[in-house]
């Protein structure tokens, strides 16, 4: 099914979820705070370079999750977060604005090259029943490992069937990872990372709603003109909208990514750490909330500014209209599925 029949065919939870998480022109503003080992280790280096030897527990990490998502939220058209320490939570404290969509992480935290699975204990239905918006879903992905590929896209496909099955939308997150032996920074690996992001979009998109990829580039290797026609060729195999995450960039370097990757066809952002990363920096909790109530907020409106500007939303990417969506609904819709079910009569008065 090519894209814009994928769309037409949404189910509606699946719509209301795609609406839910967008903005109002559907384009994606999310913020990322589904990190969990990351963000333990960012609060214990906190604490070691403040030498008070604390070790960073449940109550601390939930806290900051709740504070950041407090504070920055608002600016947001979504909110992505962990069943560990933010979810729920986020939920229950008010931390999430009304008329801001709720995503969920569905997969526990792994190593990469480890194939992924679900958190134990959690699983779509109940992602579902929390009454949130879309399932996010990351898998590590190296094309050149077949063996570790085809591991990775039957988790994706069994989250796909669950989603399907509980009606609500999918989000895909690859994320590519350097061979044992390498560092980020191994030019061969740097080398091979964009065609790694291009292939797993190709092999990742037919499986999921909308796709969450990686810049396709290393602006000091490739320069501006090698990302550009990587973008081009990634905005191309991409059957599905797509969103750019920040992958801990600087953020001064991830404004850079957001404006080129959104004028080549991208409809919005996921991002988290290139936003709040020198949260953990401050020395106190009232300079901590000073730098999210100044410097983050500064950095959320900067983004979606960006995305405002050039982000393509995903109806005008498939060229659908709401008129389209509303003719695409046939009038025996509520029935599908029903074991021979009767043709739709009204017989009373209402």
């Amino acid at each position: 099914m090519d894209g814009k029949q994928h769309y037409l065919a949404l189910t509606p939870g699946k719509l209301a979820g795609l609406l839910q998480i967008t903005d109002a022109s559907g384009r994606f503003k999310v913020l990322a705070l589904d990190q969990s080992n990351s963000f333990r280790k960012s609060l214990k280096a906190m604490h070691v370079r403040l030498g008070d030897g604390i070790e960073p527990g449940y109550e601390e990490i939930r806290d900051a999750k709740l504070e950041i998502a407090t504070v920055l939220g608002g600016y947001a058209s979504a909110v992505l977060l962990d069943v560990n320490y933010g979810a729920r939570q986020a939920v229950a404290a008010g931390a999430i604005p009304r008329g801001v969509g709720l995503l969920v992480r569905v997969e526990a935290s792994r190593d990469p090259g480890i194939a992924g699975e679900v958190e134990p204990g959690w699983g779509v239905a109940k992602i579902k029943r929390m009454g949130a918006s879309a399932v996010k879903l990351l898998v590590y992905t190296d094309i050149e490992d077949a063996a570790a590929m085809d591991a990775q896209m039957k988790f994706v496909q069994q989250i796909q069937n669950d989603c399907t099955a509980n009606d609500i939308l999918l989000l895909v997150e690859e994320l590519s990872y350097p061979k044992k032996g390498e560092e980020k920074k191994t030019p061969a690996y740097v080398a091979r990372r964009p065609n790694n992001i291009l292939e797993s979009a190709k092999r990742i998109g037919p499986f999921c709603d909308v796709l969450k990829l990686e810049y396709p580039a290393d602006l000091a290797t490739h320069g501006e003109a090698g990302a550009a026609a990587n973008l081009t060729a990634l905005n191309a195999a991409a059957i599905r909208p797509w969103v750019l995450l920040s992958a801990g960039e600087k953020f001064d370097t991830f404004v850079k990514q957001v404006e080129s990757a959104m004028k080549a066809g991208a409809s919005g952002i996921m991002a988290g750490r290139a936003i709040f990363n020198e949260y953990f920096e401050e020395s106190t909790a009232a300079a901590r909330r000073k730098f999210l109530e100044t410097t983050g907020i500064e950095r959320m409106k900067i983004l979606t500014a960006i995305v405002d500007r050039h982000a393509v939303p995903w109806m005008t990417r498939y060229g659908i209209r709401n008129e389209d969506l509303a003719a695409a609904v046939k009038p025996d819709w509520y029935q599908v599925g029903l074991a021979a079910a009767p043709s739709p009569q009204s017989k009373g008065e209402y």
